[in-house]
């Protein structure tokens, strides 16, 4: 399995955008690379909106789409924005990771195989724990 992202925003964030974003890909990446999930993925694929405006914040609506036929997904998932600009680079990573977290949740409800996306879940988890985004309980 293959995680692959991308963002479209406002305002003057990129550099934190690409930064907290190649971050979490290239740490999930190292973790789930070489594994097969057995689910009808070519990759798992996450664009975040992150827009500053009211105004764009409409216009930028969040896309939930799959198709079994080519197993593209084409999810547009938001974080929030103040939310962001005001975190640190561990919290704007955590940002990251739960809207990667919540893409899982989208999967399920779309009928793919629901053990596989546990199993990515909790590989994702992992990485999760080690890299300070989520706590153990």
């Amino acid at each position: 399995m293959k995680l692959w992202m991308s963002a479209e925003y406002s305002g003057n964030i990129g550099h934190e955008m690409r930064t907290a974003r190649n971050f979490v890909e290239d740490k999930i990446n190292a973790k789930i690379a070489d594994k097969n999930y057995n689910i009808k993925l070519g990759s798992w694929d996450c664009i975040a909106i992150l827009m500053k405006d009211k105004a764009d914040q409409e216009r930028y609506y969040e896309v939930i789409k799959y198709s079994s036929k080519t197993k593209d997904m084409d999810f547009k998932l938001k974080i929030d924005y103040p939310e962001f600009v005001n975190g640190d680079a561990k919290r704007q990573q955590q940002l990251i990771y739960e809207m990667l977290m919540r893409s899982l949740d989208l999967l399920i409800e779309k009928g793919l195989n629901e053990a596989g996306i546990e199993s990515l879940r909790q590989d994702t988890q992992s990485v999760a724990l080690k890299n300070g985004w989520i706590i153990a309980h």
